[in-house]
């Protein structure tokens, strides 16, 4: 299992902790680069004090002196100059803020991103159950009713597919609410942008080489 989908996997149960615990909204900011590596992946969590109480207790349960050092503490040695751990609070509320940076995804994490056609693909699966189907418990249901779930999309060139509620131009949303949060596919293609100047290099270079053929043919 590689680095960053043991990390994922971690989002995703501190998540799912908040979600059985009370109502909750998540947040994923995703940000792609033109050579299909992550600039940032930020996932934000909005719930109440009550419920950060109850996953700080159970941190400290385990032995750590708060859920930060809990989340921390699974992070690989090797990702942990990537990923950053951050609470705001405003009143009796707080949005905890974990966000991973500069990354590839291998071939088994959860975020898939390749090149298709001259088209960069990008797909997120962390949140579509394998059966792809809406849970039919009723006690499931129930908790996750209060659930929200926004993801935040940019691609580094015009996103001309994607399953998500909004597009424009190279950014997409997805806004889901209950068990349909947890059945979704994430996905987008998008345009790969050219290197800066590299048109206008190649365009120099051919009116040399032309100047230069010209010239040994007129010699």
């Amino acid at each position: 299992m590689s680095d960053m989908r043991r990390l994922m996997i971690l989002f995703l149960l501190v998540g799912l902790a908040v979600v059985l615990s009370g109502c909750a909204t998540l947040s994923v900011h995703s940000k792609v680069n033109k050579d299909g590596s992550v600039e940032s992946y930020k996932l934000v969590i909005n719930t109440s004090s009550f419920v950060y109480g109850l996953l700080a207790e159970g941190a400290k349960k385990e032995g750590y002196e708060s859920l930060r050092e809990s989340f921390l503490s699974e992070i690989p040695e090797e990702m942990r100059d990537k990923v950053s751990y951050d609470e705001v609070w405003s009143g009796d509320q707080v949005s905890i803020i974990i966000e991973a940076r500069d990354y590839v995804p291998a071939d088994d994490d959860k975020v898939k991103i390749r090149k298709e056609n001259g088209f960069l693909i990008y797909e997120d699966l962390s949140f579509a159950s394998e059966n792809n189907q809406t849970s039919s418990n009723e006690l499931g249901n129930a908790l996750l009713s209060s659930f929200s779930l926004h993801y935040y999309l940019e691609m580094p060139g015009k996103i001309v597919e994607s399953n998500a509620n909004v597009v424009k131009d190279n950014k997409a949303e997805w806004h889901l609410t209950g068990a349909s949060a947890f059945n979704t596919r994430i996905y987008a293609k998008s345009e790969v942008p050219g290197i800066p100047g590299f048109e206008a290099a190649l365009a120099i270079v051919g009116l040399l080489a032309a100047g230069l053929l010209f010239g040994r043919v007129k010699g």
